[in-house]
């Protein structure tokens, strides 16, 4: 039965959370916003909003752990994860609006978690500042969104404007969309994190590793579909933009807006401080580089993505287990994999600089 819960749960998430796109996607075709920005703000917001919801529902239940964990978790999953999917499928190109702007933002915040969750709790005054770095955030956005309505309009997004429906059918529809997905959101966050939470217990798994595996994979789904579909559509650009926008998102929105509300200050395990929130951060730095050698991801980028995801997923599992594979895995990726990775790094920046 608990099983059948959360599969009900992950369903209401995914289903509401399409529900939502769908209005905030109409929303910003028909104020004329292009996809990067969009990518960046509604669809990162849109396919974010279940990380919110179990988030917030977390809190409320008291378990401080699966929140924390969800969101680092997904932070993970969407950068090695999504991108990893997404490079498979088609190689992505990574404009420079993304290396010198949107990627040193997401190191900024994940670094701003870091340092606040560093003295073992996170507070409401932490949630504070993190709330003053979206609204700083927003600021930044609105004034490029203001400064792109007055370029000229791209005859694409005019002909989609143009497909829309109109005067109240078009406001009435698509409100409905935004209402009837938050809906499901709600709810499917509701079914997920009680039986996420029994799950743990039956298994002896911790709620900080149900919240960076199952619960993370689980709402990062959304994020997925979406950049899977824009792909496919040939904008790589939304697709990059989605991922990067909904870990701000969750760390400046989600992360603050429950520390703000949490009746009680949110205890971070020694677990999180020593592995989960440091190889966020590093995940995020590791975009630079990757990034910026040719301006683009390749296959092989999306590979290395995917096996670094599956190794840590591994690592939890053996760290669960108690294994004693642990030690022999922590010393190969430290003094094997890891060096091998950065001369892949040097020799990727080195041929696309050579190349530009």
């Amino acid at each position: 039965m608990t099983v059948l819960l959360f599969i009900a749960g992950l369903a209401a998430l995914i289903g509401g959370a399409e529900l939502f796109l769908k209005g905030v996607d109409h929303f910003g075709v028909k104020w004329r916003i292009s996809p990067l920005i969009m990518g960046l703000t509604v669809v990162a917001f849109a396919t974010g909003a279940p990380e919110l919801a179990i988030s917030l529902q977390a809190a409320a239940s008291g378990s401080a752990d699966l929140v924390l964990g969800n969101i680092i978790g997904s932070n993970i999953a969407n950068i090695l994860l999504i991108l990893g999917i997404c490079a498979l499928i088609k190689p992505l190109n990574i404009t420079l609006r993304v290396v010198r702007i949107d990627v040193p933002i997401v190191i900024g915040a994940s670094l701003l978690l870091y340092l606040l969750a560093y003295d073992g709790e996170l507070t409401t005054l932490d949630g504070v500042w993190l709330m003053l770095g979206l609204i700083a955030y927003s600021l930044f956005t609105f004034i490029q969104i203001r400064k792109e309505r007055g370029e000229e309009i791209n005859k694409d997004l005019h002909e989609e404007v143009e497909k829309l429906a109109s005067g109240w059918w078009f406001y009435l529809k698509n409100i409905g969309f935004l209402i009837l997905g938050l809906a499901f959101i709600v709810k499917g966050s509701d079914w997920m994190v009680e039986s996420a939470v029994e799950i743990a217990t039956i298994l002896g798994m911790s709620e900080l590793v149900i919240g960076l595996t199952i619960v993370s994979i689980g709402t990062s789904l959304p994020e997925v579909a979406t950049s899977v579909a824009t792909i496919r559509k040939g904008n790589t650009d939304m697709a990059v933009a989605n991922v990067l926008g909904s870990n701000l998102y969750n760390i400046f929105l989600t992360m603050g807006l429950t520390l703000i509300i949490a009746p009680n200050i949110l205890t971070v395990s020694d677990a999180a401080i020593a592995l989960d929130l440091p190889f966020m951060v590093a995940v995020s730095i590791a975009c630079i580089p990757i990034f910026i050698a040719g301006l683009n991801l390749t296959l092989m980028d999306g590979i290395i993505f995917l096996f670094y995801y599956a190794s840590y997923l591994t690592y939890l599992a053996l760290d669960v287990l108690s294994s004693p594979l642990e030690s022999i895995m922590e010393n190969v990726m430290m003094w094997g994999i890891l060096p091998a990775t950065v001369v892949y790094m040097l020799i990727r920046i080195y041929i696309g600089r050579k190349d530009m």
